[in-house]
């Protein structure tokens, strides 16, 4: 009988860098099918692994709030709590984040081999097993070369849970189920890369004859919630009821964040708005997708967003798009 080997892979952040990370776990349980994946990462994504389709087998959480606000006392007790879970506990350590902190957990973890990626010689001791920090092609092909697996791009996989069906159902009993439902994603991590709510809203009322508009927003985003008083609107959710809502899309439009990557491995057609990222180095990894990228994100008009996703819907014709709404994943 093969020896189960126990990984610790992380990868703190963010949420679109899970998902893409999904394809690399999915070769990675290939090339070891006796194995288990534990997910270091942030606390804010601690339900991940329910949605990972199996892939990720337990999850230890790091509330990394607390380092960025200075809070020693609590910092030191999140770092001696973590060393506990994961010291002598894994055979193969995978640093997917490159950071000086995370080569020194990987180092600490004293596990046989720790595998990374040199970003920085100095944080070298970190590893056993190093791959040059090229961040050139797709991201989800660096996190293949660090996980010594096949780099060929694929796509990731969702899988809702019964938690995020009950709440597809719960949106879906508000909807006008007469015209199919688009997403508009009005968040961002940072203002430069938020397409402006006055465009969205726009874009909704031009779009609101043919489509049911479900606008989700943010946690940075509740000033502007009375801009779409008039429209469905998802928020203060969970990770596994924002993927129930996301399924119910036939498109969804969205800033360069978290949710369009779980859009893309919902299946849904999706059209991305960048300013400092390129499609090709982090868009999502959906064969139904289009991008529209300026560096003044405003610069993008209603006009070229709706001309963008009539090609969308022209493109998303050709294909037998498989969404996953209708089964969920128990683990």
């Amino acid at each position: 009988m093969n020896k189960m080997t126990r990984f610790l892979i992380i990868r703190y952040s963010g949420l679109g860098d899970l998902v893409m990370l999904l394809p690399t776990l999915r070769k990675l349980k290939t090339h070891y099918p006796d194995s288990t994946v534990t997910l270091l990462t942030d606390t804010s994504n601690r339900d991940f692994a329910k949605l990972s389709c199996g892939l990720i087998n337990d999850t230890i959480c790091v509330n990394r709030k607390v380092f960025k606000q200075k809070h020693f006392v609590a910092a030191a007790k999140e770092i001696i709590a973590m060393l506990f879970k994961i010291r002598k506990r894994f055979d193969i350590v995978i640093d997917f984040q490159s950071f000086g902190e995370t080569a020194t957990i990987s180092y600490l973890s004293n596990a046989k081999e720790k595998w990374g990626a040199e970003k920085k010689s100095k944080y070298n001791y970190g590893y056993t097993d190093l791959v040059p920090y090229d961040t050139s092609g797709h991201r989800s092909q660096l996190f293949a070369r660090i996980a010594k697996v096949d780099e060929s791009l694929s796509r990731p996989k969702i899988c809702l849970t019964q938690n995020s069906e009950l709440f597809r159902q719960a949106i879906a009993a508000k909807l006008d189920q007469s015209k199919p439902t688009i997403g508009l994603n009005i968040g961002s991590t940072s203002e430069s890369r938020r397409w402006s709510e006055q465009n969205f809203f726009q874009l909704a009322s031009d779009l609101s004859e043919r489509y049911t508009i479900l606008v989700f927003i943010g946690p940075l985003e509740q000033q502007y919630k009375e801009v779409f008083k008039d429209f469905a609107i998802v928020e203060n959710t969970t990770l596994e009821q924002l993927c129930g809502a996301i399924s119910l899309c036939s498109y969804f439009i969205s800033n360069d964040t978290g949710p369009v990557h779980l859009a893309g491995a919902l299946g849904i057609p999706t059209l991305t708005l960048f300013s400092t990222g390129e499609d090709e180095n982090v868009g999502c990894l959906n064969p139904y997708k289009r991008a529209l990228r300026k560096p003044d994100i405003n610069a993008i008009t209603v006009s070229d967003v709706s001309d963008e996703l009539k090609a969308l819907e022209n493109d998303s014709c050709l294909f037998d798009t498989p969404l996953l709404s209708s089964k969920y994943h128990t683990q």
